[in-house]
Formats: structure tokens, C-alpha cells, sequence
């Protein structure tokens, strides 16, 4: 009897490590990329009928800045828009506000951006000439955070607090001053507009721009704060964990419900459940009562995350090689499924994908906007199926099969001969998939920096270690002989130390940004590594043992 259930505990072990083949729901196949340049996609793109809107942001050089496009859902750019006076961390998610007409005029189809500079510019969604802009407070930056319509006006998240803007001609409605925002957007209520900062404070203002203080939690918010049936759902950062509270409108009282991961993602709502990610979890959240914790998936995700109209969730998985991952949200709020959409530009991105008519829209930290189109019909152009795997997988099974029956019928030795076949089989069949991810990892692990900056005047004593490179203006300070440093800004740290420099860092869900050397701030620092200009942050940009890090200050 015992050898009989050892048998059937094994067969079920078995039968689990046969190879599972995941499918999404929908089949989606790219129909056309196109590479914007230098900078990130971080903001969701937006597809209206036949166009598709995106916004860049992130490093620049030279001449070249954020910019916002509009192309057909062929690829044909209709038209783009440059600032030349805005600077990094451009990522406030463009607004497209239909036509209509208010107390205080009408207006055609607009595209509203928030530019880091500080401008609020509308645009016409036809042609991208500006109808008008208004300026706003900087601090370092200025707006990073989603405008939200209104009615006919606009609310817009400055760096310092909340303006009211008409649609048709921007002219001011109040201005309130808050706390400093980052990524703050608002959240608008039929009495009030709320909002956070970067100090973990909650605000409330009233229509008439009257600004009152809800709760101090501390840590920052830089998301929109949610309404749901139990109170204002807020997601705090704070340093290496989070907090999600749960704040009453009424008594402006706050209750912490969960503690979460580091670097909190956007959360999102569909009326009852609220979902958050994080750097270690996705959850989910029943908030028709008091947002208890209903399910959890183990991912990485830093940015937004967006339903696609049903029980779906995308969001981008923020690491070297992610991906965008694709998770199920029954009725009852569990995650009772997740997958990955892998692209041919895996990486880090913080951007949610669109949707539109059949038509999927996603860009990347690498700043590739990709279409997707839904197939819905087999075409002669398909490839074959691939049936190895699952007439292996049967045959597997059916070998099996025999194996219970002869236990059952007292055939115990031949069912162990079966079973013992079946895992040669199994492990001959995966050895060569392990060995090539083997092979693969040892090459990427083996592959070494390779200086070519080199200054005669430097010393020999540097040649094949680190050397960093500080220059302002023109002016350089070197620092050389250092090793052991294995990312861009641990290693900028060092050589600041040993110079000495003070490095100011500022911390975001894109990663660490190196705000000021030494007081400077300019419009930013750029860098790079052996000549070659970086494309991501300095804390996720990896180093080899010889490397010329050489950093510039950007001035307008």
C-alpha cells in the first residue's frame, strides 16, 4: 500500500514538470515600430481613432530635447512638438480633451502637455500648433504630474502645488501652494480637488481654491490619490519599503492597511478592487468595505499599470531584461493568472500600454513606440504549429496512464520501469534548454569593459581601473585607480569622495539621477562610459574593472 501511494505522489510530481506552453488570451502581432531618439517613453502613449500621441523625456544632448509626436496607426508622423526650453523629467502623461464648448469658450480637440519647465502648452490635436501655455513654479522641475480635465477647465499639478486653467484659453481660475510634487496627480471629486507631495502629505482643495491639510503620513506620494467606497486609497514611498493607507474624507483619519515594496508603482482602480506594484509584489485590494488584502503575484513593476477594458491588467516589468506582464483579476479580486508580453525591445520601461480598436500601443525606456494589431483571422502567412512539444507531452501522459494501471492491478515493478522511463525522457528532453541558458548566462557574465578614453597625462599606475571624469564648463577634475565599483553611480560616488565633490541624488521610479555636482545643476548631467553616451540611470548602468566614466554638466 505505501509503495502504491509513493508511486501516485511520484506520478503527480511528474506529471507537473512536463512542459506547460502559455498562450495570452489574445494573439497580438507588431505591425510597425519606430525609434524616437534619445530619451524614455515613461507616459503611457494614447490612441484616438486613426492617430496615436507619445511623449519623450529623459537625457539629452546638444539640440536635442523632449519632444511629443503624432503619428497615424500606419506609422506616418503627422506631426511632432519640441520645447527648447524644457529640461529632464519630462513625464507628465499627456491629456487629450475631446472639442467642446463651457461658460468660458469652446475649443477644437486639444493635446495638453505638462512640460518639465514649468508650461502648461495646449495643442491642437490635428496639426500640433499651440492654441495657448501658461507658466508655473520650478523648482528643480516643474510639472511631472497627469493634468486632469475639469469640466471646461483643467487642474493642473505644479512642482509647488495646483492650478485651475480654462480649456479654451488658459486663463487662471486659482493657484494654491502645496507641498512639492513629483508625479502627484489629482484626483477630483464633485467638491474637491486632492492631492500629495512629497512630504507624504494629503491635501484637500476646495472649487473655490481654499487649501486644507488632510493627514501627514510622511515618506511620498507620487501618484493620484484614489476615492473608493471605504475612503482615499494613498500608496507611500519610503526609502527601501511602502505604506498604503487608507485615509476618512470625513474625520481626516488615517489607517494603515498593508506595508509594501520599494519604489511604488501608480495604482489602479475598477471601482471595487485597487491594485498596486511595487519592486517586489503586485496586490490586490477589496475596498468596498476597508481595502483588506486579497491576492499578491511576486514582479517588478515601478510605473503605471492600465486595464484593458476587462479583467486584464498590463503593466511594464521594470528590469534589464523586462518584459510587459499581463495579469487576471477575477470577480472576487484574485490575480488567478499571470503571463508575460515579451517584445523584440525587452528592458527597463515604466510606461502602461494603450488601447484602441483592435490596436495596442506600448514605448519603452529605450524610447521604441511599437504598434500591435489583434488578429482575429488565420492567414496563409501564419507559421506552422510546432506539435513536438505537446505530442511529447502525450506521449508522456500516455505512458503514464500505463504506469497507474499496472500499479493498479498489482504490477507495481512495472509501473517504477515506467515512471524511471518517463524521467529519463524528461530530463534528456530539458538538458539542452538548461545547457544553452547555462552557456548564455556565463557569456553575458564574461563579457568586460573595454576603455578607449585614455589621457597620456594620466597616471600608468590607472591604466585597466576605473577612472571617472567630473568636467564643468570645460574644466575637468579626474579621479583614477579605483576598482571594485560595479554600477555608474556607486563608482561617481567614489570618485567624488576622493576628490573631494558633493554629488546630490535625487531617487525616482526611472532610478537614481545625479541632480548637482559640487552645487552645480545647470539643465543636467549627462554621462558617459568609455566615450559612448549611457541610456539609462547611473544606479542600473553596470561598470566593467576598466572603464573612463566621464560626467558633463548640460547647461540651456
Amino acid at each position: 500500500m505505501v509503495k502504491r501511494m509513493a508511486l501516485a505522489c511520484l506520478l503527480l510530481a511528474t506529471l507537473s514538470l512536463l512542459p506547460v506552453q502559455a498562450t495570452a488570451p489574445e494573439s497580438w502581432d507588431l505591425e510597425w515600430e519606430i525609434d524616437l531618439g534619445d530619451g524614455y517613453i515613461t507616459t503611457h502613449p494614447i490612441i484616438d481613432d486613426d492617430t496615436v500621441y507619445v511623449r519623450t523625456s529623459g537625457f539629452w544632448t546638444g539640440e536635442e530635447r523632449p519632444q511629443v509626436f503624432a503619428f497615424s496607426t500606419d506609422g506616418e508622423e503627422r506631426w511632432n512638438r519640441t520645447s527648447a526650453t524644457t529640461v529632464q523629467h519630462d513625464m507628465s502623461p499627456l491629456l487629450l480633451l475631446p472639442s467642446g464648448t463651457g461658460a468660458c469658450g469652446s475649443w477644437p480637440d486639444l493635446v495638453v502637455v505638462g512640460w518639465a519647465d514649468g508650461t502648461v502648452e495646449v495643442l491642437r490635436a490635428d496639426n500640433g500648433t499651440s492654441v495657448w501655455n501658461r507658466t508655473s513654479t520650478i523648482q528643480g522641475w516643474g510639472i511631472t504630474g497627469a493634468i486632469v480635465p475639469d469640466g471646461d477647465h483643467l487642474v493642473v499639478p505644479t512642482r509647488t502645488g495646483m492650478m485651475r486653467l480654462c480649456a479654451s484659453n488658459g486663463e487662471l481660475d486659482f493657484e494654491v501652494e502645496l507641498g512639492l510634487g513629483w508625479r502627484n496627480g489629482i484626483s477630483v471629486t464633485n467638491d474637491a480637488f486632492w492631492q500629495g507631495d512629497e512630504s507624504g502629505s494629503v491635501w484637500k482643495v476646495s472649487r473655490e481654491g481654499n487649501a486644507s491639510l488632510v493627514a501627514e503620513l510622511g515618506g511620498s506620494i507620487r501618484h493620484t490619490p484614489i476615492q473608493t467606497p471605504s475612503g482615499v486609497f494613498v500608496h507611500v514611498q519610503r526609502g527601501a519599503t511602502s505604506t498604503i493607507h487608507l485615509l476618512n474624507a470625513t474625520q481626516g483619519t488615517a489607517v494603515t492597511v498593508h506595508q509594501g515594496g520599494a519604489s511604488p508603482a501608480m495604482p489602479v482602480s475598477n471601482g471595487r478592487f485597487v491594485v498596486t506594484g511595487d519592486s517586489s509584489s503586485l496586490s490586490t485590494f477589496d475596498c468596498e468595505r476597508n481595502c483588506s488584502l486579497v491576492s499578491k503575484h511576486p514582479t517588478i513593476t515601478n510605473g503605471e499599470m492600465t486595464w484593458d477594458g476587462g479583467q486584464e491588467l498590463w503593466y511594464p516589468v521594470n528590469q534589464p531584461n523586462g518584459n510587459w506582464a499581463v495579469s487576471t483579476i477575477n470577480e472576487s479580486g484574485n490575480i488567478t493568472s499571470t503571463f508575460n508580453f515579451s517584445t523584440p525591445h525587452d528592458g527597463y520601461g515604466t510606461a502602461a500600454p494603450s488601447f484602441g480598436e483592435n490596436r495596442m500601443a506600448m514605448g519603452n525606456d529605450a524610447g521604441v513606440l511599437m504598434m500591435y494589431v489583434q488578429e482575429r483571422t488565420i492567414t496563409t502567412d501564419a507559421e506552422p504549429y510546432d506539435w513536438v512539444p505537446i505530442g511529447g507531452a502525450l506521449l508522456l501522459i500516455f505512458l503514464l496512464s500505463i504506469g497507474a494501471y499496472a500499479t493498479s492491478v498489482n504490477r507495481i515493478d512495472w509501473g517504477w520501469r515506467l515512471v524511471l522511463l518517463v524521467l529519463l525522457v524528461s530530463t534528456l528532453a530539458i538538458t539542452p534548454d538548461l545547457s544553452s541558458q547555462w552557456s548564455q548566462s556565463l557569456t553575458e557574465n564574461n563579457t568586460e569593459g573595454n576603455s578607449d578614453v585614455w589621457n597620456d597625462s594620466w597616471p600608468e599606475s590607472w591604466k585597466g581601473t576605473q577612472v571617472v571624469i567630473i568636467e564643468i564648463d570645460g574644466e575637468q577634475q579626474v579621479a583614477g585607480g579605483l576598482v571594485g565599483y560595479e554600477t555608474a553611480l556607486d563608482l561617481t560616488l567614489a570618485a567624488a569622495n576622493e576628490i573631494p565633490l558633493e554629488v546630490e541624488v535625487e531617487s525616482t521610479e526611472l532610478g537614481s539621477y545625479v541632480v548637482s555636482i559640487n552645487g552645480e545643476e545647470g539643465s543636467g548631467w549627462e554621462y558617459f562610459l568609455d566615450g559612448e553616451r549611457a541610456g539609462q540611470s547611473s544606479d542600473r548602468q553596470s561598470v566593467s574593472d576598466s572603464i573612463v566614466l566621464h560626467w558633463r554638466l548640460v547647461r540651456r
